[in-house]
Protein backbone atom coordinates (compact mmCIF):
# COMPACT_ATOMS: atom_id res chain seq x y z
CA UNK A 1 0.00 0.00 0.00
CA UNK A 2 1.43 3.41 -0.98
CA UNK A 3 1.54 6.60 0.98
CA UNK A 4 -1.64 8.71 0.89
CA UNK A 5 -1.60 11.60 -1.54
CA UNK A 6 -0.63 14.82 0.18
CA UNK A 7 -2.92 17.80 0.07
CA UNK A 8 -1.88 20.75 -2.05
CA UNK A 9 -3.77 24.04 -1.89
CA UNK A 10 -3.27 27.11 -4.05
CA UNK A 11 -5.02 30.47 -3.84
CA UNK A 12 -5.58 32.48 -7.02
CA UNK A 13 -6.91 36.02 -6.60
CA UNK A 14 -9.12 36.87 -9.56
CA UNK A 15 -11.25 39.91 -10.24
CA UNK A 16 -14.59 38.16 -9.74
CA UNK A 17 -13.60 35.62 -7.06
CA UNK A 18 -10.79 34.02 -5.14
CA UNK A 19 -10.20 30.49 -6.43
CA UNK A 20 -8.86 28.02 -3.89
CA UNK A 21 -7.70 24.86 -5.67
CA UNK A 22 -7.55 21.69 -3.60
CA UNK A 23 -5.54 18.72 -4.87
CA UNK A 24 -5.23 15.30 -3.22
CA UNK A 25 -7.20 13.81 -0.36
CA UNK A 26 -9.23 15.71 2.20
CA UNK A 27 -9.38 13.65 5.38
CA UNK A 28 -8.78 13.84 9.11
CA UNK A 29 -5.06 14.40 8.61
CA UNK A 30 -5.28 17.06 5.90
CA UNK A 31 -8.42 18.99 6.89
CA UNK A 32 -6.52 21.34 9.25
CA UNK A 33 -4.37 22.49 6.31
CA UNK A 34 -7.46 23.33 4.25
CA UNK A 35 -8.91 25.33 7.13
CA UNK A 36 -5.59 27.11 7.75
CA UNK A 37 -5.38 28.28 4.13
CA UNK A 38 -9.05 28.77 3.20
CA UNK A 39 -10.54 30.22 6.41
CA UNK A 40 -8.85 33.63 6.07
CA UNK A 41 -9.98 33.77 2.44
CA UNK A 42 -13.65 33.11 3.24
CA UNK A 43 -13.46 35.41 6.26
CA UNK A 44 -12.62 38.26 3.85
CA UNK A 45 -16.24 38.38 2.68
CA UNK A 46 -15.31 37.89 -0.96
CA UNK A 47 -16.74 35.44 -3.46
CA UNK A 48 -14.72 32.24 -3.03
CA UNK A 49 -14.67 29.26 -5.37
CA UNK A 50 -13.26 25.96 -4.12
CA UNK A 51 -11.90 24.17 -7.17
CA UNK A 52 -12.25 20.50 -6.22
CA UNK A 53 -11.55 19.10 -9.69
CA UNK A 54 -8.41 17.34 -8.48
CA UNK A 55 -9.72 16.31 -5.07
CA UNK A 56 -9.69 12.51 -5.16
CA UNK A 57 -11.24 11.76 -1.76
CA UNK A 58 -13.23 13.54 0.95
CA UNK A 59 -14.21 11.92 4.25
CA UNK A 60 -16.55 13.16 6.97
CA UNK A 61 -13.94 15.48 8.48
CA UNK A 62 -13.43 17.02 5.04
CA UNK A 63 -17.17 17.50 4.65
CA UNK A 64 -17.27 19.11 8.09
CA UNK A 65 -14.51 21.51 7.05
CA UNK A 66 -16.47 22.45 3.91
CA UNK A 67 -19.54 23.17 6.04
CA UNK A 68 -17.42 25.30 8.41
CA UNK A 69 -16.07 27.27 5.46
CA UNK A 70 -19.59 27.76 4.09
CA UNK A 71 -20.82 29.08 7.45
CA UNK A 72 -17.82 31.41 7.71
CA UNK A 73 -18.46 32.77 4.21
CA UNK A 74 -22.12 33.45 5.03
CA UNK A 75 -21.16 35.13 8.32
CA UNK A 76 -18.69 37.36 6.44
CA UNK A 77 -21.39 38.19 3.87
CA UNK A 78 -19.41 36.47 1.14
CA UNK A 79 -20.12 33.38 -0.92
CA UNK A 80 -18.60 29.93 -1.21
CA UNK A 81 -19.06 27.87 -4.37
CA UNK A 82 -17.80 24.33 -4.93
CA UNK A 83 -16.62 23.74 -8.49
CA UNK A 84 -15.62 20.83 -10.74
CA UNK A 85 -16.50 18.00 -8.36
CA UNK A 86 -15.20 14.59 -9.33
CA UNK A 87 -17.90 11.89 -9.36
CA UNK A 88 -16.78 10.26 -6.09
CA UNK A 89 -16.67 13.55 -4.19
CA UNK A 90 -19.94 14.71 -5.74
CA UNK A 91 -21.61 11.44 -4.77
CA UNK A 92 -20.44 11.85 -1.17
CA UNK A 93 -21.82 15.40 -1.02
CA UNK A 94 -25.13 14.27 -2.56
CA UNK A 95 -25.43 11.22 -0.27
CA UNK A 96 -25.11 13.46 2.77
CA UNK A 97 -27.63 15.99 1.33
CA UNK A 98 -24.99 18.71 1.46
CA UNK A 99 -25.78 19.48 -2.18
CA UNK A 100 -28.75 21.36 -0.72
CA UNK A 101 -26.43 23.57 1.33
CA UNK A 102 -23.63 24.30 -1.12
CA UNK A 103 -23.70 26.21 -4.36
CA UNK A 104 -22.12 23.76 -6.83
CA UNK A 105 -21.03 24.46 -10.42
CA UNK A 106 -19.61 22.11 -13.05
CA UNK A 107 -16.48 24.14 -13.75
CA UNK A 108 -14.43 26.91 -12.22
CA UNK A 109 -15.82 30.23 -13.46
CA UNK A 110 -13.50 31.93 -15.93
CA UNK A 111 -11.84 28.74 -17.15
CA UNK A 112 -13.49 28.20 -20.50
CA UNK A 113 -10.53 26.33 -21.93
CA UNK A 114 -9.19 29.18 -24.06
Amino acid sequence: MGEPAPLAITVDERAAAVVVSVVGQLDFGTTPELLRVAAPVVDSGRAVVLDLGRLSFCDSSGLSALVRLHKAAVAAEGTLTLAALRPQVGATITATALDRLFSIVDEVPGTDGR
